[in-house]
């Protein structure tokens, strides 16, 4: 949190009654400021959490991560807590704890089926990265003798009515020659309706 400075406040009272001291100390008080907000980014950048650009920047250098451009502020801090939480020996709390990491912890499911050497893996992953973070957690954590199925959904739901219509114009042309007389007469309606029903499912893998 980002203190106020008011160094006039700090004064006895029958010292800031002087003019030149009070208006002194009030010149100095943005500087006092910069020096908080520089206290404050420097407790912030301490934890993966809150660090800004440059802290994320300082955590991937100690992991040898090196961003892509398109990379999110988010997206790498995902990337750093999950390489930043590895201890040996991976376990299957070691694997649920990355997972939550990376996925958040109600944004996954996971089913065991260690007699068919076999795991399914379903979880929603949005950011950039975290579908190239996940792959290297199960490279590196499950054996290479299990059989991973793991999907990736991200829900879309869409509230809301839309509107579509249609108009259909019929023209015709009769051509009366000379040579003789004819009468045509034209009566009656021509009413043309249409509707459209559009539903579409997309998978992203």
């Amino acid at each position: 949190m980002i203190r106020e400075a008011d160094l006039v406040s700090y004064l006895p009272p029958f010292l800031a009654e002087y003019k030149e001291i009070n208006i002194a100390l009030t010149a100095e008080n943005p500087e006092f400021v910069l020096v908080w907000e520089a206290a404050d980014r420097a407790l912030k950048n301490e934890f993966i959490a809150t660090a800004d650009e440059y802290g994320i920047s300082r955590f991937e250098k100690i992991l040898d991560i090196l961003p892509s451009r398109d990379d999110t502020l988010e997206s790498r801090r995902s990337r750093v807590q999950s390489r930043w939480l590895t201890k040996l020996p991976y376990t299957w709390r070691m694997l649920l704890q990355k997972l939550m990491v990376l996925c958040g912890e109600n944004n996954f499911s996971i089913t065991k089926q260690f007699d068919f050497y076999r795991i399914d893996l379903e979880v929603q992953l949005e950011l950039f990265g975290q579908v190239e973070e996940l792959e290297r957690i199960i490279g590196s954590i499950l054996p290479c003798n299990m059989i991973v199925n793991p999907k990736n959904k991200i829900p879309c739901n869409a509230n809301g009515v839309v509107y579509a219509a249609g108009g259909v114009c019929s023209v015709e042309m009769f051509f009366i020659p000379n040579d003789f007389n004819e009468v045509i007469s034209i009566d009656g309606k021509n009413v043309v309706g249409s509707g459209v029903v559009f539903s579409e499912f997309i998978e992203v893998k």
